[in-house]
């Protein structure tokens, strides 16, 4: 009897000592982490509008998918938004900032935060691949939200991560109808 609570104490320590480690390590590490995704976020927002200004963020409580809308102005003049959205994929929730013109039509995406599967969904983090939603999101060219509406190449770029490619296709068909709407497109 006595060697086991010899044995549960220093299970404790242990438990202790490393609870207590973890906890100093984050203490440190969060706010490093905090700014990298801040600039992380700046620099996503500079390349989907290098012709164009953003503006102030705005939360969008009353949309599940919408989470926040960038205002794009060029030359004084709206150009559209930037929308950051939250989709859902195969590993969890995804955070995507797309571009919109104000009919709703996808000027350019980005996948920002994500868990998907390394090889399979990971590849959704290539530029390229966001490529066959451009030009999307209109009335008359509707976003593609199931592989038979992609080019066969583009379905092919799909297999093995079809989930990822349905939370991206949905958030972004969702972008482009509250965009338009927001907008006064449709």
């Amino acid at each position: 009897m006595k060697t086991v609570v010899v044995v549960g104490l220093k299970l404790f320590a242990i438990c202790a000592v490393a609870a207590l480690t973890l906890g100093g390590i984050n203490a440190i590490t969060e706010p490093v982490i905090i700014q990298r995704k801040i600039m992380e976020l700046q620099q996503a927002l500079d390349e989907l509008t290098p012709d164009a200004q953003t503006g102030e963020a705005m939360d969008v409580p009353e949309n599940s998918v919408v989470v926040t809308r960038y205002p794009v102005m060029k030359e004084g003049q709206s150009a559209g938004m930037l929308l950051e959205l939250e989709g859902s994929g195969y590993a969890g929730e995804m955070k995507i900032l797309a571009r919109y013109e104000e009919d709703g039509t996808i000027r350019a995406v980005r996948l920002m935060d994500n868990t998907e599967t390394p090889g399979l969904g990971k590849k959704a983090e290539n530029p390229v691949y966001m490529e066959k939603f451009l030009g999307t999101g209109s009335a008359e060219k509707p976003v593609p939200v199931r592989k038979d509406m992609l080019q066969p190449g583009d379905a092919d770029a799909v297999t093995g991560a079809t989930i990822t490619f349905l939370g991206i296709s949905k958030a972004l068909a969702e972008g482009a109808e509250y965009a338009a709407t927001t907008a006064g497109g449709r």
